[in-house]
């Protein structure tokens, strides 16, 4: 598949697809009352879409919601590590307070 920049707002997308899924889509296109291009590049970004937000989407069970939300309500005291990490994080903030720590 390569893509070519056209201009800022296009670019050109070719790609081989099997002569059964062209024909599904210029059927589909046909009934909709689209290009092939304009349900192509429709269809695209549905399915971009989709894949993106899936990907971007954090899907508990109800037991691990649950415990999320007792965490939050009810947080753990802090362990040592923490308690180490936060002393030595206030000690380099101290020694560089310009920077953005």
């Amino acid at each position: 598949m390569a893509v070519s920049t056209k201009s800022a707002e296009q670019a050109r997308l070719n790609c081989r697809v099997s002569t059964r899924i062209k024909r599904r889509a210029e059927d589909a296109a046909s009934l909709l009352g689209q290009s092939i291009t304009d349900f192509t590049e429709a269809a695209l970004e549905e399915k971009a879409q989709a894949v993106l937000e899936r990907h971007e989407r954090i899907t508990l069970s109800e037991r691990d919601f649950a415990q999320f939300v007792a965490s939050i309500e009810n947080p753990p005291l802090p362990t040592q590590g923490l308690r180490d990490a936060m002393a030595e994080y206030q000690r380099l903030k101290a020694q560089f307070p310009e920077s953005n720590l």
